[in-house]
């Protein structure tokens, strides 16, 4: 796999369509016992077995159930008394579905997974079925060419947005994603201000110390984001070079004095530029779904979650379906 797909691969699809980004973070669904079927505008269908449904609950159940309990599934999750696991099936079939609208795009657009990326998923689908218990296949009721099937059209999935996002057009700079830190301390009088700002100028004042005492603000220490609509504060706390401390601020009633202790937060930069390039593949990847999906409409059958239940196969543990697809990426 080449570097830019490895890239691509460790946030995948969770920035480009809500569902999925509903579904990987905030559970799915338990067992049915029928077939889950998907049909588009032309009549055209698709399925999801129960197994293939099951390997998703149970990923998702096991990973909430782990940091959470088991309990959690017959809560109200609103107002209105829907309870955690009735919202969790309709999340469900909202990443289902969109699974399969970008499948179904896969095929039109021409998108198809090469020899080594299918050996890939063989590897994946080995590594993956072999870490199943007894307890969990009971459960899951999946079997291999199912797993393989599933992480087909994952992967597809993932292809097909990368493919369909022009990287160049998506680029986000380092002076867009810009990062810093600073200091600030705030006074209610011009006076204060001077006073201050004499005292943290001196030599071997302590800047952090000075503010902590003396700063009228509930905080001291700032991470500030670059942006086009930054407001005078910012603007200046942008402007100063590390470890500068700024002249007396004067906005919007109150007076402040700064100091830059990172000029560039290397490590949150780097974090909100990968936040900021998912966000405009988001945007841009939506601009193709949206137009596509209003023509070829996907909707599951009706009462595929009839007879589920999230308390059951409480012996069954498997957690790691999805972890395993971003660690292939890595």
């Amino acid at each position: 796999m080449d570097q830019r797909r490895k890239d691509k691969k460790r946030k995948w699809f969770r920035p480009l369509k809500q569902g999925f980004l509903i579904a990987f973070s905030a559970g799915c669904l338990a067992a049915c016992g029928q077939t889950a079927s998907y049909q588009n505008a032309k009549g055209s269908a698709a399925e999801y077995t129960p197994g293939q449904i099951m390997t998703v609950a149970a990923t998702e159940r096991n990973r909430y159930q782990n940091i959470y309990t088991g309990q959690l599934w017959s809560v109200a999750a609103d107002g209105s008394g829907t309870t955690f696991e009735s919202l969790l099936k309709g999340q469900m079939e909202q990443f289902l579905t969109e699974l399969a609208a970008i499948n179904l795009l896969a095929e039109e657009k021409g998108v198809e997974l090469t020899n080594q990326e299918k050996t890939q998923v063989q590897s994946l689908t080995d590594t993956y079925f072999s870490s199943l218990t007894p307890e969990d296949l009971d459960y899951m009721k999946v079997s291999k060419d199912e797993i393989y099937d599933l992480y087909s059209k994952y992967y597809l999935a993932d292809k097909t947005v990368s493919q369909l996002t022009d990287e160049k057009a998506l680029e986000v700079s380092d002076a867009e994603a810009k990062v810093i830190r600073i200091l600030q301390i705030e006074t209610d009088t011009e006076e204060k201000a001077e006073t201050l700002w004499k005292k943290v100028n001196e030599p071997k004042a302590d800047f952090a110390s000075i503010a902590e005492k003396e700063s009228g603000g509930s905080q001291v220490e700032f991470q500030l984001e670059w942006s086009d609509t930054l407001n005078a504060l910012e603007e200046t706390a942008f402007s100063l070079e590390q470890d500068q401390i700024s002249e007396i601020i004067s906005w919007e009633g109150k007076f402040y004095i700064q100091k830059c202790i990172s000029a560039y937060d290397e490590e949150a930069t780097a974090a909100r530029k990968l936040r900021l390039l998912e966000e405009k593949k988001a945007r841009a990847f939506d601009q193709i779904y949206t137009p596509f999906i209003q023509n070829h409409p996907i909707r599951l059958k009706n009462g595929i979650w009839e007879g589920v239940d999230f308390s059951q196969g409480e012996k069954c543990t498997s957690d790691d379906f999805f972890q395993l697809y971003h660690e292939m990426g890595e």
